[in-house]
């Protein structure tokens, strides 16, 4: 590097001056003074200066060497990483990866990068000459078995004392020891808290053997091997503490066990103790452990395997090369060898078989094989044993090509140290940003403040942002501001659950419970009643430079730091695009009755135009469809009351008494948040029925109003609830009608005015009647029903003054179409009722789909009332309960619909149905309420603005 790059480097990054630290490491030097590395290590010879002092005086003022030394004498550990930053990889990686185009990339915990010299190497290896099928081609078999013997060498170990089985990552080689592994009813599987969710799926594999599984917390893996009563049992399971187990030091002496721990936590970056292995090896149980190295193998240098006694090692190339992907390995001490290899009985027997029965084979695996008897002998070799079929035969040829590339950067301490540079680099910024009253931004999880934090914490950081307030900052928000500034990074649990429920304090109960808000893996649903449902990661790697970090935390000061409260969707409608404020009004101020509403499960908005997750549309023109069906979901979770006529609210547009009501769990009336019971918590909801009914409430001359009239089977009697007088009069005189009106008289559960007839009903009565008519159907105690309500925010975004509603949509109605239905019931082979989407409007149209292709703010009007497109909805599981029998279980129509759509529905989820938007401030013309009535018609535009000259009517 020249002088020009670093004082480019110095301008552009704004970070700690690097070369003046360096500077003044030399000047020290030549004072006499030792120049060592305040961390401890000496920094890499790549890091001395070819400069002449006079040189190096010139870039620095007297003043800035002072404030320099001062600095690094007073502070040694937030300046002594910079020693280890190597400046030749910025001019390398604008050399090398112009692909980057300019990104930021903070994801080298999701995949490394490669770079262009190492395609142009693999290319090579491709191209010098043919490389056919192993087992057809010795020349290539070479090829893969040098390139086994270059991994093994590369974790400093070789085939004397270990097998490389190649697979297609570290998640097929953790269940290839999971299928493998010789379980028994005396064995014991524990796993860390932190793994990983691909190394929590083995436990299916030890239950299937009846074998005991529990968890233990990574910082106690040293104290195991004397005391294995610190892992806990299994929720769920039979066994409900250690001591009821009986786990002391005899426990689990009979059986093989298997201990399964991350080297280094993905969510995190925290590093295992691989010292305690040993002792885990020698102890009573004689622990066979796991390591699962995907993250750890990403650092150069920090898994020695020939230190590291694991019997089984998984990791994924991807991530330690960038190229090629599909390709992993799974490392095998000899000794344990024979705890996957199958049994062979003599004369072929019946085939191989393991601890779970009859073992799987393939091409390549056996020795001999009969088609017509169990005649099947496997392969003695284990590589020829586990690795079915042909492998990727031309990644591994590839692999030694990559290997060589990144040690021409340097040599793996170096790599290393250099990663780390820059990781700590960000996390001391991070550490130093406050809002103006004091209250930090980032919490960050992890050893970063370790004395030795370089042993212990991988180039990784979790946080979560507090806003100024305090309130938590969505995490879905700040992957949006980074994807504008061109920023890489990823949110969320990271496939790693045990990691965010310790370091968030979340239970088991949180997490059944987010999953029934509508919270899956994967989606940005990134606060629920408050708490954080996940973190913001960044990660560093090879190619990491001090611009990331600048970029990264410019974008932290300029978005977050002193920023009020940030708006995010609510915690179940995602808006992807801006609306049009110029047809819409904020929806009122809603009534609270109890405590504010919450949002909760069901279907969420994708906004996205294209239809590229929709299922095959047929190129058919459009045509115009009719209303066959109208329903009002008064009661959220509840069944529908099927309607004739039906009017619109007059200030949100939306149809009148939708999502008016929740069941909340719990709390009081002055509760700031509730938990609102979903049909995904209790499907008995589903079976509530609800009718109008008109009777006289105030005495006998007063006019019939209406009321709601729910039924459901099993109850005791059907629930009468009163509506407002102001609700009332919205549906007398609109008109409304129902389908079916119920009769009076009959058993009901009244709530008629206890005074003396000056007052139509009682809210709070008809709360407690409400409530203890739902507790007595689905045995759930301490149920309240609550209102619309706004003052406490939602949960996924912060306190608002806005109003903000617990329906999943607000403002909206869904429309299904009956020929999407249809066609939807032919190509998975299912019935399909119309029942199991809960739409507000069922539209018979002649060609299945073409709802699915209308582009985000495209008119569609129905009869002369205007509405928008707002998006397909994403659905849930609430799809799979049948409201006829909740507790029926069979074919998931969920399931049916994300393979039947292409990417299963556009990332978030399958969708099927189209919300619409009203415009409310033409459905509010006139003096007459807008009304919904069968047998309208529906039809669709290019544009909201092509509805301006249609005036609204009641129909």
């Amino acid at each position: 590097s020249d002088h020009q790059q670093h004082v480019q480097l110095y301008v552009r990054t704004h970070a700690r001056p690097l070369y003046e630290f360096q500077l003044l490491l030399r000047q020290m030097s030549s004072q006499g003074t030792a120049a060592r590395d305040p961390i401890g290590m000496e920094p890499p010879a790549v890091l001395v200066w070819p400069w002449s002092a006079s040189q190096l005086k010139m870039l620095s003022s007297p003043a800035a060497v002072a404030v320099i030394r001062r600095l690094a004498l007073e502070k040694p550990q937030q300046l002594g990483h910079l020693a280890w930053y190597v400046a030749h990889v910025e001019s390398y990686r604008e050399a090398e990866l112009s692909h980057l185009e300019g990104k930021c990339y903070l994801d080298y915990a999701g995949a490394a990068l490669f770079s262009r010299a190492q395609l142009q190497a693999a290319s090579a290896v491709l191209l010098e000459g043919l490389l056919a099928n192993p087992h057809t081609s010795p020349a290539t078999a070479s090829l893969v078995c040098s390139a086994r013997a270059q991994v093994l060498e590369m974790f400093g170990v070789s085939s004397e004392t270990h097998t490389l089985i190649f697979t297609s990552g570290a998640t097929q080689a953790l269940q290839l020891v999971g299928e493998n592994f010789a379980w028994s009813s005396d064995s014991i599987f524990l796993y860390a808290e932190d793994s990983h969710t691909s190394s929590v799926g083995l436990r299916q594999f030890a239950k299937r053997a009846n074998a005991n599984c529990g968890t233990f917390a990574l910082d106690d893996l040293q104290h195991l091997a004397k005391d294995v009563g610190r892992a806990s049992p299994l929720e769920g399971t039979s066994v409900q503490s250690a001591e009821e187990l009986g786990w002391g030091t005899s426990v689990g002496t009979h059986g093989a066990n298997l201990l399964a721990f991350p080297g280094e936590s993905n969510f995190s970056g925290a590093r295992a103790d691989l010292s305690a292995i040993a002792g885990l090896r020698a102890c009573p149980q004689r622990w066979r452990v796991l390591l699962d190295a995907a993250k750890l193998a990403c650092s150069p240098g920090a898994l020695d395997l020939s230190t590291c006694p694991a019997d089984f090692v998984v990791m994924s190339f991807y991530k330690i090369f960038g190229y090629p992907t599909g390709l992993g390995a799974l490392v095998v001490r000899h000794d344990a060898a024979p705890l996957l290899s199958p049994s062979r009985k003599p004369g072929g027997g019946d085939g191989p078989e393991g601890a779970l029965g009859p073992s799987y084979f393939a091409g390549g695996c056996v020795s001999s094989i009969s088609a017509t008897s169990s005649f099947a002998v496997p392969r003695p070799a284990l590589t020829d044993w586990l690795e079915r079929g042909t492998s990727h035969f031309l990644g591994i040829a590839a692999l030694p090509s990559q290997l060589e590339c990144l040690r021409q950067l340097g040599t793996p301490d170096v790599r290393r140290r250099h990663t780390l540079a820059v990781y700590r680099e960000a996390y001391l910024r991070m550490r130093a940003l406050r809002h103006s009253s004091g209250r930090l931004l980032c919490t960050m999880f992890g050893r970063h403040d370790d004395p030795r934090w370089w042993e212990v914490q991988g180039p990784t950081i979790a946080t979560v942002l507090y806003a100024a307030d305090g309130t938590c900052v969505p995490y879905g928000l700040v992957a949006e501001r980074a994807m504008a500034r061109g920023i890489v990074l990823r949110t969320g649990c990271h496939c790693n659950a045990g990691a965010c429920m310790r370091h968030l304090d979340l239970k088991d109960k949180d997490i059944r419970y987010f999953f029934a808000s509508g919270k899956v893996c994967g989606d940005d649903m990134g606060v629920i009643d408050g708490k954080p449902t996940g973190v913001v990661r960044i990660s560093f790697g090879t190619f990491s430079t001090l611009e990331d970090v600048c970029r990264w935390i410019t974008l932290l000061e300029e978005e977050f730091v002193d920023r009020p409260p940030l708006e995010a969707p609510c915690a179940s409608c995602e808006l992807t695009e801006p609306s049009s404020p110029s047809t819409r009004r904020a929806p009122a101020e809603p009534r609270v009755t109890g405590s504010p509403s919450l949002a909760v499960g069901g279907p969420k908005l994708d906004l996205a135009p294209s239809i590229d997750g929709a299922l095959p549309m047929t190129q058919a023109p459009p045509e115009d469809g009719r209303v066959v069906a109208v329903k009002v979901y008064p009661i959220k979770g509840c069944g529908p009351l099927r309607v004739r006529r039906w009017p619109l609210d007059p200030v949100t547009g939306a149809l009148f008494l939708d999502r008016r009501w929740c069941l909340a769990v719990g709390g009081s009336a002055h509760s700031q948040r509730v938990r609102p019971l979903s049909a995904k918590q209790a499907p008995r909801l589903t079976q509530v029925r609800l009718t109008l009914r008109y009777r006289s409430i105030g005495g006998s001359l007063a006019r019939p109003q209406p009321v709601l009239v729910l039924s459901a089977k099993g109850a005791a009697s059907e629930l009468e609830l009163p509506l407002a007088p102001a609700d009332a009069d919205v549906l007398v005189q609109s008109g409304a009608e129902a389908e079916t009106t119920a009769e009076a008289g009959g058993a009901a559960a009244r709530c008629d005015a206890e005074c003396d007839g000056s007052e139509p009903y009682s809210a709070g009565a008809i709360a407690e009647m409400a409530a203890r008519w739902f507790e007595e159907l689905l045995a759930v105690p301490s149920l309240r029903l609550v209102e619309a309500g706004a003052a406490a925010g939602t949960g996924e975004a912060p306190a608002q003054s806005g109003a903000l509603h617990f329906a999943n949509a607000p403002s909206t109605l869904l429309l299904v179409s009956t020929a999407s239905l249809r066609d939807f019931g032919r190509v998975c082979g299912l019935a399909v009722p119309s029942e199991r989407f809960r739409a507000n409007l069922e539209v018979d149209f002649a060609v299945p789909y073409m709802e699915a292709g209308w582009s985000v703010g495209s008119a569609v009007h129905v009869g002369r009332l205007a509405f928008e497109a707002a998006g397909r909805c994403v659905r849930c599981q609430a799809v799979d309960i049948d409201p006829d029998d909740p507790a029926a279980t069979g074919p998931s129509l969920l399931a049916a619909l994300a393979t039947a759509q292409a990417g299963g529905g556009g990332g978030k989820g399958p969708t099927f149905g189209t919300l619409l938007r009203p415009c409310v401030e033409r459905l509010g013309a006139g003096s007459d309420l807008s009304v919904l009535t069968l047998g309208m018609q529906v039809r669709h535009g290019s544009h909201v603005a092509e509805l301006a000259t249609l005036v609204p009517s009641a129909a």
